[in-house]
């Protein structure tokens, strides 16, 4: 049985087909239409102007003149300029600060003051779809100096008439500051100008006691004009100012002594000082408590039997201040008599050394013997000999170097009931320890 093959045509492309399908017709307009806008849009866009504002000055000191010169900016350094540009709508509407930078040229800068900087603009990312119309600003005004640093003493003031302020009989003492310098640093052209600090305390009322208070701190020039660009470290603030008022009396002079024995009787030592009495001026919470005013302190080791006198002027007198009234020095009479004394010789080699500097080995290199005189009642001395005497070197608060040649020696009994008279200076030898 023959059969034939069946023959399925395929459909035909047809143009006319498609253009008749309105469908199709409509998505081809759209394309064509949208190409068209975004061609137009691209290549025909009108040229116009746009304001990018607030567009911050940038300064490039590196290896510039100024910097060469040690120079730096001083005052406002945040500068703004609104900058017009021109290009295609569809440009501009993209852009914004971050895409432009303006430069101060420093080129010309090459010597302290107030300089007037042109400004530069340039597209961020060397664009060139547009174009930099103008600024708002073509110039700037900047100060330039030497960075400098300086350390001021404090001088106190007040806004006040102090001594109306004092109760009767009170005089004001030495200011007293928590801190007694400040840093100040700035311009050197305006650093240069100040004369002083000034803490100014603002009080209120009697000052019946020793005050503190926080002061205004100020820096003064010599011609009266306002400081530029100057300031005072931050820890100024941080200041007090301790303003003491003393109270005048009249009480009996005094003598302290130290490095007495241990178990000897201080107070059956004989004394005497002329004048007798002290007219000085005394912090007024201490007034009701102190009977007398020391006028200096001595040494047991410069005591020997005997007579001793010691003269002292009144401007040597510690912690106290003195008044117009008080004698302006003072004779000591200490009186040993009825102390005996035995001599007494040690080799230097003996000594002991204490409170050495930890960085330094310290040795005793003087061979000589050293004699001493021992002060005591007679039958405690009589039994007295060289294995009794104690040699020290005392280091604390001394400057120890490898150039320290040296030292001072005392000496002392253990006992405590005798004292030795006499001091040495005794040859050292000093080597940094590694």
């Amino acid at each position: 049985m023959n059969t034939k093959p069946i023959n399925i045509e395929k459909p035909k492309f047809s143009f006319s087909r498609i253009i008749r399908n309105n469908r199709v017709l409509m998505l081809i307009s759209l394309l064509i239409s949208f190409g068209l806008w975004v061609w137009f849009s691209v290549e025909k866009s009108p040229i116009s102007q746009a304001v990018i504002p607030d567009v911050p000055v940038t300064f490039d000191l590196t290896g510039s003149i100024p910097e060469q010169l040690n120079l730096q900016i001083f005052g406002d350094k945040d500068f703004k300029v609104d900058v017009t540009v021109s290009g295609r709508k569809y440009v501009l509407a993209s852009l914004d600060k971050t895409d432009l930078v303006v430069t101060a040229i420093t080129n010309y800068v090459d010597s302290s003051g107030k300089k007037t900087l042109q400004l530069k603009c340039t597209a961020a990312d060397g664009a060139d779809d547009f174009d930099i119309v103008s600024l708002s600003s073509s110039y700037i005004e900047v100060y330039f100096d030497i960075f400098k640093q300086v350390e001021l003493p404090l001088q106190a003031d007040f806004s006040d008439d102090i001594n109306s302020l004092l109760p009767n009989n009170c005089i004001l003492g030495d200011i007293v500051f928590s801190k007694q310098t400040v840093t100040v640093d700035g311009p050197a052209t305006e650093i240069n100008k100040i004369s002083k600090a000034v803490a100014t305390a603002n009080l209120n009322g009697k000052l019946e006691k020793n005050t503190t208070v926080v002061p205004e701190i100020t820096l003064v020039t010599d011609d009266g004009s306002n400081l530029l660009y100057s300031e005072i470290d931050g820890e100024s603030s941080d200041i007090t100012m301790s303003i003491p008022i003393l109270k005048k009396v009249t009480l009996p002079a005094s003598v302290t002594f130290k490095n007495a024995p241990a178990n000897f009787d201080v107070d059956s030592v004989k004394y005497s000082v002329y004048p007798r009495t002290v007219t000085a001026a005394v912090p007024v919470d201490l007034v009701d408590s102190m009977k007398s005013i020391p006028v200096t302190v001595i040494d047991f080791a410069d005591l020997t039997n005997g007579l001793n006198t010691f003269t002292i002027q009144s401007s040597d007198i510690e912690g106290i201040m003195t008044t117009s009234e008080t004698s302006s020095q003072f004779r000591i009479t200490v009186d040993a008599s009825d102390m005996s004394f035995k001599t007494v010789t040690v080799p230097a080699s003996k000594g002991k050394i204490i409170n050495s500097n930890g960085d330094y080995k310290v040795e005793i290199t003087d061979n000589r013997n050293l004699s001493f005189r021992v002060i005591g009642e007679k039958d405690i001395i009589k039994g007295i000999n060289d294995n009794e005497i104690v040699l020290t070197v005392d280091l604390q608060g001394v400057a120890i170097g490898e150039n320290t040649a040296t030292a001072v020696v005392t000496a002392s009994v253990p006992s405590g009931k005798c004292w030795v008279c006499g001091k040495y200076d005794i040859k050292i030898s000093v080597s940094k320890l590694s």
